[in-house]
C-alpha cells in the first residue's frame, strides 16, 4: 500500500508542481455471499482486500477542480458550483458525485487538485468504483478538516453512484470499503445496519481471485434490468401478502414456495435467487461462528449455481472457473460482484494456494484461449486518510 501512496505523491508533484496535502485510501472488496441481496434489503458477507485506490489531493486556489486519473491518463476539470455528468469522462462522474454529496452534507469544499492511482482491478467485480468513491470522500474530508460518521461516508458514496452516476447499486460495496477489518469477513444486515466482523482462520485458508478477463460493464443494461425485476417481484408479493412486503427481504421461503407456481417468469427465478441467497448468508454466518469453513465453501458453490440458473448473471467463463475450482479441490468458489463477466472468488487451503492458482489459470487458458489474472487476496482494513 505504501508504494501506491508514494506513486500518488510523485504523480501529484509531477503534474501540479507541489506535494499533496492528504491521501484518501480505500480498498476493493470481495463478495463472499449475498449476490444482489443488498438492494433487496437483505444480508451480505464481504471482505476488504489488500488492493487499494489512493486519491492524493491538495487545495489549488483556482476557480476549478482538476482531477487526473493515472489509469485513464486523463484529466477532468469542473467548477464546484457547476458540476455535471460527462459522457466522455465517465470515470470522473464517480468523483463528481462524491463532491456533490459532500456539499449536500454541508462540507465547505474549496477548489482542489487530485491524482487517482491504485491497484484495484477494474471490471473484475471487486468494486473499483466504490473504492474510488470512498477514497475520494476520505481525501476531501481530510483536506477540509471535516469529519462524518463512517456510516454517513458509506451512504453518501452510495448516493453518488445511485443519483449522479446512475447505477442502482446497494450499500454492500461502500460498506465494505469503509468498514473492512484485517483477517475478518464482514456481515451486514442492509436494513437494520447490524454488522459484524467474523474472523476467518487465516493460517488455514485464503482467497484466490481469478479475473476471467471477460467484459464487465454495468452502468446500464443487465444490472438495471435485474433491479427492476426484483422490485416488480416484491410488488407481486405485496399484492398477495400485504403491505409489509416492501422488498424481497420481506418474503419468507415458505411464502415463496406457496406462491411460486403462480409467479410469472423471470420474476419467479429472480425472487427464488434473492430469497435463497439471504438464507445462505445467514447460514454462512453461523458456519463461520462454528469455524466450519467447509460449509461456507459449499454455500459459495450453491450461491454461484443460483446466480447461474436463477439470476442469470454469470457467463460461460465464470462458470468454467467455478467448474475448475471443483476439479482442483477448492473449498468453495463463486462469481463475485455483479456478474456478467469479471472475477470468481475461490476459497482455498492456504498450503495449496500457489499450486491451485497455477493449475486453474493453466486449465482456463487451455480451454478458452484467455489468460486470466490471478490475485491472492489478503483480507485488509477499510478506508483511512493520511496527511503529507
Amino acid at each position: 500500500m505504501q508504494e501506491i501512496v508514494q506513486q500518488a505523491r510523485s504523480l501529484f508533484r509531477e503534474r501540479y508542481s507541489k506535494l499533496p496535502a492528504v491521501y484518501g485510501i480505500a480498498p476493493g472488496r470481495v463478495e463472499v455471499l449475498g449476490n444482489h441481496t443488498d438492494y433487496n434489503g437483505g444480508y451480505v458477507m464481504s471482505a476488504a482486500i489488500d488492493r487499494v485506490t489512493v486519491v492524493a489531493a491538495g487545495k489549488n486556489g483556482l476557480t476549478q477542480c482538476r482531477v487526473f486519473a493515472q489509469q485513464k491518463d486523463a484529466e477532468a476539470q469542473f467548477a464546484l458550483d457547476a458540476i455535471q455528468p460527462d459522457p466522455e469522462d465517465r470515470w470522473a462522474d464517480y468523483v463528481k458525485g462524491v463532491v456533490v454529496e459532500l456539499q449536500k452534507a454541508g462540507v465547505p469544499l474549496e477548489p482542489f487538485d487530485a491524482v487517482i492511482t491504485g491497484n484495484v482491478p477494474i471490471g473484475a467485480g471487486v468494486s473499483s468504483s466504490a473504492s474510488l468513491e470512498v477514497a475520494t470522500a476520505m481525501a476531501l474530508l481530510a483536506l477540509h478538516e471535516a469529519s462524518l460518521p463512517r456510516w454517513e461516508v458509506a451512504k453518501l458514496c452510495r448516493r453518488a453512484e445511485n443519483e449522479f452516476v446512475g447505477m442502482p447499486c446497494g450499500i454492500l460495496d461502500q460498506f465494505s470499503a469503509v468498514f473492512g477489518e484485517r483477517d475478518s469477513i464482514l456481515f451486514l444486515d442492509t436494513r437494520t445496519e447490524e454488522q459484524e466482523a467474523i474472523a476467518l482462520p487465516a493460517d488455514s485458508y485464503g482467497f484466490v481471485l481469478v479475473h476471467s478477463m471477460a467484459q464487465h460493464a454495468l452502468v446500464s443494461g443487465d444490472y438495471a434490468t435485474r433491479y427492476r425485476e426484483c422490485m416488480e417481484a416484491a410488488a407481486w408479493f405485496r399484492q398477495r401478502l400485504g403491505d409489509h412486503v416492501q422488498l424481497l427481504r420481506d418474503v419468507r421461503w415458505e411464502e415463496f414456495a406457496r406462491w411460486e407456481a403462480q409467479m410469472p417468469e423471470p420474476l419467479r427465478r429472480r425472487a427464488r435467487h434473492v430469497i435463497r441467497e439471504n438464507e445462505r448468508v445467514l447460514q454462512g454466518r453461523e458456519a463461520l461462528h462454528r469455524g466450519d469453513v467447509q460449509m461456507l465453501g459449499e454455500l459459495m458453490f450453491a450461491s454461484h449455481e443460483s446466480s447461474r440458473v436463477d439470476y442469470e448473471n454469470s457467463t460461460p467463463e465464470l462458470d468454467l472457473l467455478v467448474q475448475l475450482a471443483r476439479e482442483h479441490g477448492a473449498v468453495g468458489a463463486r462469481l463475485t460482484g455483479a456478474g456478467w463477466g469479471g472475477a470468481t472468488l475461490h476459497l482455498v487451503e492456504a498450503a495449496r494456494m500457489d499450486e491451485y492458482a497455477q493449475q486453474v489459470a493453466e486449465q482456463y487458458t487451455q480451454r478458452t484461449g484467455i489468460q486470466p489474472v490471478v490475485i491472492r487476496c489478503h483480507i485488509s482494513q477499510g478506508a483511512r486518510a493520511l496527511r503529507e
